[in-house]
């Protein structure tokens, strides 16, 4: 614009300043043989004066002059001539300044002169006697007079040219300077012309669609980003070179690194697992895929998919399914166990009521089968209702509720019911604590400190002591089992809560375990928000702690 705007500037000035100088070099053309003309007419006159007063020297003087003086009769006859041969001349009546002079007592007229072979200015005048004095001169010398001016002129329009250049890079400045001082984003204000107010009215309504446009257009890329990033999954966007261009936290994390990092860089740079890498290639010939990978102890599901917009690209979602891996492991696992759980008494039953009613078995011993049969009945019946307990602590426990439960009076009411097992083995069991009470379900809370003291009794040595305490921490409640038993080995402690379980199988049939108490009271502290604890070293015994947060229930201490 400046550039337009100084040339346009500088031309029309030139080109006017060259058009003034064309008109005044040829008006000056016209105005010097005018000029001329006059100057010699006037000569003329003076040259006439004199003649008639008989001063006829001053013609031979004129011969003197830069002018060419003819004397000429009324009839035309060329009487004298200061540069020819008279008696060679033709007659002059003819003459255009010499008809007029004689008409009209002077007159003059440009023409060629076949005599001196020029191009001439004449001036003539008539004298008293009707004869007629004419003066001439080349129209070269109104041409140099002419021609100096032109000259003039010339330096003239170098001198306009030059300011006319220096003045138009000054004025576009004076001019541009304060539309590049408009705010585009206040341009109505802003505006210094009023010229340029219907566009600036314009840009500032353009200004306020694009404005909002932009801040729709980051709300959703925003919100977009909100959610991905909130995404537990993780979410990577790919170019067909398997270039980053989009990348969540989750993934991040996963891959560890970060979006600063990864975006930009091909996949490979921040990933070269193997099962990542032939999902990804074998896009070329499928729009879709998944693989399955481990990193560290998790198990993931990577799901590829190939997006035909106006650009091809891959989005990659990466789940972690460690959870649902290991819980069709433990399925698998304890559909085996409870097949092989239940086969022994089943078999037992089996056998023993077939040889009683093959009739293979004295009739001494026959009560004995009998009581046998009975005793592998209930430990089947046991395992069954365990088994039960634990696929309705899988369903999330509809049918529980909570209320305020005193985890003293649990303990007191559970070392009650145990006190024969315990008499058997000579354990002594002493409950302690405060009387503090938890928001929670009874039947789970009363199945958690039943299994947890029936293991301490059932494992504990003979002559041995169990004591549960309850008592308050800081923003907590625990329940504390401890006992002087056989103890666990630091290798199973990790492993002592998943089912059918037992550290030694051989033992826990003696005791006549499930294998699935423990697994009911991870259940039932996990529903209750609480976190187990475990210290036991082999031969000292063993201190189960549940603890239950302040955070996750309603705790009060009765008081008295």
């Amino acid at each position: 614009m400046k550039r337009r705007i100084f040339w346009g500037t500088a031309g029309l000035a030139l080109l006017l300043s060259l058009l003034i100088v064309i008109f005044i070099s040829a008006a000056t053309g016209r105005q010097m043989r005018s000029q001329l003309a006059q100057n010699l007419l006037g000569s003329a006159e003076k040259l006439a004066a004199a003649m008639d007063k008989g001063e006829a020297e001053a013609v031979v003087r004129s011969a003197y002059l830069d002018a060419r003086t003819t004397w000429v009769s009324p009839e035309g006859v060329v009487l004298y001539d200061s540069t020819g041969d008279t008696q060679a001349m033709d007659n002059h009546i003819d003459r255009a300044e010499i008809t007029d002079a004689l008409q009209k007592g002077k007159g003059t007229a440009v023409r060629h002169s076949d005599t001196l072979r020029l191009d001439m200015v004449y001036a003539a005048v008539r004298l008293d006697d009707g004869s007629i004095l004419r003066l001439a001169a080349p129209e070269r010398n109104a041409q140099k007079l002419a021609d100096n001016l032109r000259l003039q002129l010339l330096l003239g329009l170098l001198l306009v040219a030059l300011a006319a250049f220096f003045l138009s890079g000054h004025f576009t400045r004076l001019l541009v300077r304060p539309i590049n001082k408009i705010d585009m984003q206040n341009p109505v204000d802003t505006c210094p012309y009023e010229e340029l107010l219907p566009l600036a009215r314009r840009i500032s309504g353009q200004q306020s669609e694009l404005n909002a446009q932009v801040a729709l257009l980051k709300a959703h890329q925003q919100e977009t980003e909100t959610i991905i990033n909130a995404m537990s999954e993780g979410f990577v966007i790919l170019d067909m070179q398997l270039n980053i261009l989009s990348i969540n936290r989750s993934a991040c994390r996963l891959f560890g690194t970060t979006a600063q990092e990864a975006l930009g860089k091909p996949l490979p740079a921040i990933n070269r697992q193997k099962e990542i890498m032939q999902l990804v290639l074998d896009l070329d010939k499928r729009r879709e895929g998944d693989a399955q990978f481990t990193l560290g102890s998790r198990t993931y599901l990577m799901t590829a998919n190939v997006v035909d917009d106006r650009e091809r690209g891959i989005v990659l979602l990466v789940s972690d399914i460690t959870d649902k891996v290991e819980g069709e492991n433990m399925r698998k696992r304890f559909s085996a166990n409870v097949s092989h759980e239940l086969r022994t008494p089943l078999t037992t039953i089996c056998g023993y009521a077939e040889m009683l009613d093959s009739g293979m078995v004295k009739p001494e011993d026959q009560a004995d089968f009998v009581h046998r049969i009975n005793r592998e009945s209930k430990r089947m019946l046991t395992l069954v209702e365990d088994i039960l307990k634990l696929s309705r602590m899988d369903e999330g426990f509809a049918g529980g509720h909570r209320e305020p439960v005193s985890l003293l009076y649990l303990a007191k009411t559970t070392a009650e019911a145990l006190e024969s097992a315990a008499r058997a083995k000579e354990v002594t069991i002493e409950v302690t604590g405060e009387d503090t009470k938890v928001t929670g379900d009874t039947t789970l809370l009363s199945e958690l400190v039943f299994n947890l003291m029936d293991n301490a009794v059932k494992y504990n040595k003979n002559g041995g002591s169990v004591t549960v305490r309850v008592h308050r921490g800081e923003g907590e409640t625990v329940l504390t089992v401890s006992d002087t038993g056989i103890g666990i080995e630091d290798r199973h402690q990790d492993k002592i809560f998943e089912r059918f379980y037992r550290t030694d199988k051989s033992r826990s049939k003696d005791t006549g375990g499930t294998g699935l108490g423990l697994s009911i009271v991870k259940h039932a502290a996990e529903y209750h928000h609480a976190r187990l604890q475990v210290q036991s070293k082999p031969g000292e015994g063993t201190a189960m702690s549940v603890i239950f947060p302040d955070d996750a229930f309603r705790i009060t201490t009765l008081k008295g």
